[in-house]
């Protein structure tokens, strides 16, 4: 042996080709989770959309009561807005503006729906780059578009966080993750306890499931429990509903339809989801979820007759239409390139048109609110 050689061990490391920084980073990049990865560029999208679009001047619409909230959050406010505690009471602690705080949890929100339904879309055979394209389309989507405009003062960003995460926790049958979803869902808005007979819809293999029924109650108790408690211990201002529940209904459809609130109503619902009203319902054909996910669609069609904007509404049930549409496409190229194309177009042509005259002209909101505020 020579004893002036060099160890083997140096020969090794010799010959180990160095890593560059660029290496580095990709090597890092192929380490992140995929969802995780999307979830950042939808936060990315976001906040580029809040940094470069002209916002709305004023608070309209729905923005005074959550502002009002989340000035003084222990206090008597609106009836429904005062059950909604969850997102003003985070605003309310945080160490910014409202303003700021609005927008950062709502593009926070619509970044992790990004991930949880690029995830959801993975399950169920759609192919990475499609469903990239249709998360990207989602999150920018003009009912998502515009609550960025109003510097984030709603929750409806919240509120598609909840079900889209609750939609995957079924669909994966994780109990107790989707318990605690609908437990902290239930603090955001009412609409989160969709998710109880949703669940029960997919769960169950026939119409009475004895297994899926305790199932379903085991993860619903507390969230129910929750709810009644706030509904009768918080002190809620204004009326809830004129006349009896039937006539309250039948109010509700008369105000939205009557003195050509139908042409408005018909054109949110339009651009709501765009392209994907069109193929989604061919899913129905093939996929048993997409039957199962009717239950969701219903409570959210009934729940119109409570509130206007039925666009906003029908938007809640985001993650289960596009499971249909990534369904329907997935193997259909020249099908699925027209509709990602459309998709995003509309979500341009939104962006453009608020710009050029909506943020001028207050987002289809009146300046006053239409109850006292709280």
């Amino acid at each position: 042996m020579n004893a002036d050689a060099p160890p083997a061990s140096t020969h090794a490391l010799e010959k180990r080709p160095s890593l560059r920084p660029s290496d580095s980073l990709l090597s890092t990049a192929r380490r992140v989770p995929p969802a995780f990865a999307v979830a950042l560029l939808c936060l990315a999208a976001t906040l580029l959309a809040n940094a470069v679009l002209k916002h709305e001047s004023g608070i309209r619409g729905d923005d005074p009561y959550y502002e009002r909230m989340a000035t003084h959050p222990g206090g008597p406010h609106t009836f429904p807005y005062a059950y909604r505690i969850a997102v003003p009471w985070v605003v309310h602690v945080l160490p910014f503006s409202h303003t700021a705080s609005f927008t950062l949890l709502a593009c926070l929100s619509l970044a992790i729906t990004g991930g949880v339904m690029f995830t959801l879309l993975g399950i169920f055979g759609v192919r990475p780059r499609l469903s990239v394209a249709l998360v990207v389309g989602l999150v920018l989507s003009p009912a998502a578009l515009v609550v960025i405009l109003r510097h984030g003062r709603n929750v409806d960003p919240e509120s598609l966080l909840v079900l889209t995460l609750g939609t995957l926790f079924i669909v994966r049958r994780q109990k107790l993750a989707l318990g605690i979803t609908m437990l902290i869902g239930a603090t955001v808005r009412e609409s989160s306890l969709f998710l109880i007979p949703f669940a029960y819809a997919v769960w169950a293999e026939r119409l009475f499931d004895r297994q899926a029924l305790k199932d379903t109650a085991m993860v619903s108790a507390l969230p129910a429990i929750l709810y009644l408690f706030m509904r009768t211990s918080i002190d809620a201002r204004g009326k809830e509903w004129p006349g009896t529940l039937i006539s309250a209904r039948w109010h509700v459809i008369k105000e939205a339809l009557g003195g050509g609130g139908w042409k408005v109503e018909a054109r949110r619902m339009a651009y709501v989801f765009g392209p994907i009203w069109v193929v989604a319902p061919f899913a129905l054909l093939t996929l048993r979820f997409a039957r199962r996910s009717l239950v969701l669609v219903a409570l959210c069609v009934v729940s119109m007759t409570f509130a206007l904007d039925w666009g906003r509404v029908i938007f809640l049930a985001a993650p289960v239409f596009y499971i249909a549409a990534g369904h329907v496409i997935r193997d259909r190229r020249r099908l699925a390139i027209a509709t990602v194309a459309l998709l995003l177009a509309m979500d341009l042509g939104y962006a453009v048109y608020m710009q050029a005259y909506g943020v001028k002209h207050g987002l289809d909101a009146p300046l006053v609110p239409t109850e006292r505020v709280y």
